[in-house]
């Protein structure tokens, strides 16, 4: 299964025209990196830099991050060979956060605690986490 269809419909949506749109500004092809996450993926995620190797690359403990609910995700631009660009210029990624946030996303590139460029999600993602709170969802 192709990450981007571990995504809600509309998020789907969302993000399929995000890469048209990604590529038509930045004349790189982009590819989804990450899409739903399971609360074990989200909690080995936020152990990196913590209790786990690594650095810190999210402070979204399990239920706290969009990918869980399938409203989120990650994004990166291809080299010509097809490799992922994750050194792209800063301007590359802006391009993209700023075509998300035309399709009414939240872009990781201007969060205010973490630098996540890659990231995009569905501002109303919280709604599915209070129902998850209340139990009226059930998320893996």
């Amino acid at each position: 299964m192709a990450r981007i269809d571990t995504l809600e419909v509309s998020m789907k949506k969302k993000v399929a025209a995000l890469l048209i749109a990604a590529e038509a500004a930045t004349k790189v092809r982009w590819v989804v990196t990450a899409g739903r996450r399971t609360m074990a993926e989200q909690e080995a995620i936020y152990a990196q830099g913590r209790t786990a190797p690594g650095k810190v690359v999210s402070n979204a403990r399990p239920g706290s991050s969009a990918h869980n609910y399938g409203l989120a995700a990650d994004l990166a631009p291809l080299k010509k060979n097809g490799s992922i660009w994750w050194e792209a210029p800063r301007k590359i990624w802006q391009q993209m956060a700023d075509e998300a946030v035309k399709l009414g996303l939240t872009s990781g590139f201007y969060f205010k605690t973490i630098f996540d460029a890659p990231h995009v999600e569905d501002p109303a993602w919280r709604q599915q986490q209070a129902l998850w709170k209340a139990g009226q969802v059930h998320v893996a």
